[in-house]
């Protein structure tokens, strides 16, 4: 069996993705293949996710540098201006404090993932 492979295409461009996942939550629209556009107003996960011993897993250590250089764009766990990333994974992490498979948290309004929208 192959492996899923994603890639942007310009179909997908035009479509508005919502994320939620881990009590975040933000509109998203994957403009071109590094670049995902992350609308203002979006809710972050204000609780890093943590190893079994109570530490920062790597993801929560990466958030954090990712939340340290848009802090300007963010008040009380809101953004207050777009932001863009280079790839979904790190637009999850950011919103999510941590974590995994954005591929699968993005739906677009009738529930199809990025995931679905991406694979070749």
């Amino acid at each position: 069996m192959m492996k899923d492979r994603h890639r942007w295409n310009a179909e997908i461009s035009g479509i508005e993705f919502t994320f939620t996942d881990r009590d975040s939550e933000g509109k998203v629209f994957w403009q071109r293949r590094k670049e995902l556009l992350l609308k203002a107003g979006a809710k972050l996960t204000l609780d890093p996710q943590l190893n079994k011993d109570g530490s920062l897993n790597f993801s929560a250590k990466y958030a954090k540098t990712l939340r340290a250089d848009h802090v300007d764009k963010i008040a009380d766990g809101v953004t207050t201006d777009d932001i863009t990333f280079p790839s979904p994974n790190e637009l999850g992490i950011f919103l999510r404090f941590g974590g995994d498979n954005t591929w699968i948290s993005l739906k677009d309004k009738d529930g199809k993932t990025l995931h679905d929208w991406s694979k070749y």
